[in-house]
C-alpha cells in the first residue's frame, strides 16, 4: 500500500512541476508590445499570452519588436517558465484559405 501511495504522490508532484510549461511553440497574432516592460502580448484564439523579450532573445524576420505591427503572425519558441522569457521569436506565415478561381 505504501508503494502505491508513494507512486501516486510522485506522479502528482511531477505533474505540478510541468504544469503551465508549453511543450510546443506559441503561435498567434501580435496584440501589442510594451517598450517599458519589454512584454509582447500574443493572442491565441480568445486567450492572450504575455512573453518577455530579453537581450538574448533571437529575432527572425524583423530587427526589433517595436517594428511588429498588430495582427502580425509570430511563433515563439523556448518560453522559460520561471520568468516567461522567450529564446526565439520569428515571423510566421498564416494559414492560407483555399479559394476556387473561376
Amino acid at each position: 500500500m505504501k508503494i502505491i501511495t508513494t507512486t501516486i504522490v510522485s506522479l502528482l508532484f511531477a505533474g505540478s512541476v510541468f504544469a503551465g510549461c508549453p511543450s510546443k511553440a506559441i503561435k498567434g497574432k501580435v496584440v501589442s508590445f510594451d517598450e517599458e516592460s519589454k512584454t509582447l502580448t500574443v493572442a491565441q484564439g480568445k486567450k492572450e499570452k504575455k512573453v518577455q523579450v530579453g537581450s538574448k532573445t533571437k529575432m527572425e524576420g524583423f530587427e526589433c519588436p517595436t517594428k511588429l505591427e498588430a495582427g502580425a503572425r509570430v511563433s515563439i519558441d523556448g518560453c522559460n517558465c520561471k520568468n516567461k522569457t522567450a529564446s526565439k521569436i520569428a515571423l510566421s506565415a498564416g494559414k492560407k484559405s483555399k479559394k476556387k478561381e473561376s
